[in-house]
């Protein structure tokens, strides 16, 4: 028979027990970047990680890529192997389905993504993954689980909404920025909102950020499980965390830090101290001296005032060219409907370059400027006309024919265009190219009896539909009757060129 004493002592020993149990799990469960005993200089918080690259090189034509990444991880103490070697500690993958992360997982390498590395980039510090995004994704490259869903979402802001776009681009789905009867699925951070009442009367399927977390990582029974109640709440803290059983095997890498010798860490502090040592021998930097510009600036009669727009220039630059332009009694237009100069020093598609093209009167260099100072006046144009051979062979067209073009006629006089909500570059920037070209932007998607109408009568604006790949659904009713829509291109293109190529642009 136990004595009360005794029994105390067992109910103490088994809850002693049982908290060394709960501490171990925690200790199972608790993940680590470097040994937490190390402190790790920011600079150079991936010290100790030696990555290598899978299937990320097949999708990218330009190599250009992989050699920033490369460089950006020795940058900060870490290196890259070009094979998957014993050392490793890493592996930049964006699926699960290859041979190398098979191999990578089986040896406990931490299998992560480019996406992974960006958030600890802007960390400094090697946190382990924590976003869906983190984990490569459980399907093959190109796979397209969810090419049947048009997504859109609410209340999500910044690198979140940034995220879902890019989940939605991998599982294969289109992402709209607006919500229309087209669309299958609206994701909301919560159940409210003014896209969400209109999801719920059009009988649009509502779900939370965790059923496009679920597809990406491999749970493709929520593509039927759409209105599962686990898909309804929206209580999460963070809602793009993944879940835990679905990427478990992907985490038991990270119970283990990673280890740092002494003469690592050493090899790293002592350059770091020499630096610190060399900079505090070194003179205070002198102060850039600004161009001292003689006084009088002049006043020139507005017909032949020079109204000034630069494009391509770092901004300390555009401040240098002012001066000299305000020197000279010329002024900086207040926007590129009104400029009569470009100032660049190579064609660029930029929103300045795109609009000044249809209304300037001269496209010149820097040494127009320049050269003009030295003289104290403006020198003619002629002699500073921008070539730049390079870009008119990419583009395939003459800077000098197509300012002569704009100065005939403006390339979009009597045109209206309707552009779909989700266009890229954005609805403001194509609307302010067109208006320069003397075309209009219509504020609302034209019926096709209306652009009809327009086509026969030859006395109204000619209706041009410009939309992108996401938006094609909005379109479906015009390609059942035959009428064309383009592509961005033909306005981008166009304006460059100053040519209308109803053929080259067209969605088919």
């Amino acid at each position: 028979m136990q004595t009360p004493v005794s029994q105390q002592l067992q109910i103490q020993a088994h809850q002693q027990q049982q908290r060394q149990q709960q501490h171990l799990q925690q200790q199972q469960q608790q993940l680590f970047g470097h040994d937490l005993g190390i402190e790790v200089p920011e600079e150079c918080f991936l010290l100790g990680c030696v990555f290598s690259v899978a299937d990320y090189p097949e999708q990218m034509a330009d190599k250009q890529l992989l050699a920033t990444w490369k460089r950006i991880i020795q940058a900060h103490g870490g290196t890259v192997d070009p094979t998957l070697t014993n050392r490793c500690t890493h592996l930049l993958c964006e699926s699960q389905v290859s041979t190398m992360y098979t191999q990578a997982l089986r040896e406990g390498k931490r299998c992560i993504t480019a996406h992974w590395l960006n958030t600890v980039l802007k960390k400094k510090k090697m946190v382990p993954p924590h976003r869906a995004l983190h984990f490569p994704v459980a399907f093959p490259p190109g796979a397209k689980p969810c090419s049947q869903h048009i997504i859109s979402v609410t209340g999500f802001v910044d690198s979140d909404r940034d995220d879902l776009k890019l989940m939605a681009y991998l599982t294969g789905a289109k992402y709209t920025g607006y919500l229309c009867r087209s669309n299958t699925v609206l994701i909301c951070k919560e159940p409210s909102g003014l896209k969400y009442e209109k999801a719920k009367e059009w009988r649009i399927p509502c779900v939370n950020a965790q059923w496009l977390c679920d597809i990406l990582l491999g749970n493709f029974e929520a593509l039927r499980q759409i209105q599962h109640s686990r898909y309804t709440v929206s209580s999460f803290q963070d809602p793009l965390t993944p879940n835990q059983q679905l990427v478990s095997n992907l985490l038991a890498a990270w119970r283990v830090p990673v280890k740092i010798s002494p003469e690592l860490l050493m090899g790293i502090r002592l350059p770091a101290k020499q630096k610190q040592n060399e900079a505090s021998l070194q003179p205070p930097a002198k102060r850039a001296r600004i161009e001292d510009l003689p006084p009088p600036t002049k006043k020139l009669p507005p017909e032949i005032t020079p109204m000034v727009v630069f494009t391509g220039f770092e901004p300390a630059q555009v401040q240098q060219y002012i001066k000299k332009l305000y020197f000279l009694g010329g002024e900086v237009a207040a926007s590129a409907q009104k400029g009569t100069h470009l100032v660049a020093s190579k064609v660029t598609r930029t929103v300045k370059f795109l609009t000044a093209i249809s209304v300037v009167k001269h496209i010149v260099t820097p040494e127009w400027l320049e050269d003009s100072v030295k003289v104290q006046k403006f020198l003619d144009e002629q002699n500073f006309i921008l070539r730049d051979a390079e870009a008119e062979v990419l583009f395939a067209f003459s800077l000098e024919e197509s300012l002569k073009r704009a100065h005939t006629a403006p390339l979009f006089k009597n045109k209206c265009f309707y552009i779909t909500p989700g266009i890229c570059p954005s609805l403001s920037t194509l609307r302010a190219i067109v208006e320069c070209a003397g075309g209009r932007v219509l504020p609302k998607q034209p019926a096709v009896r209306k652009i009809m109408e327009h086509k026969q009568n030859k006395s109204l604006p000619e209706i041009i539909l410009i939309s992108c790949e996401n938006d094609l659904h909005l379109c479906r009713e015009y390609f059942a009757r035959g009428i064309d829509v383009h592509n961005a291109e033909f306005i981008l293109s166009g304006v460059l060129t100053q040519t209308l190529d109803y053929e080259s642009y067209k969605f088919t």
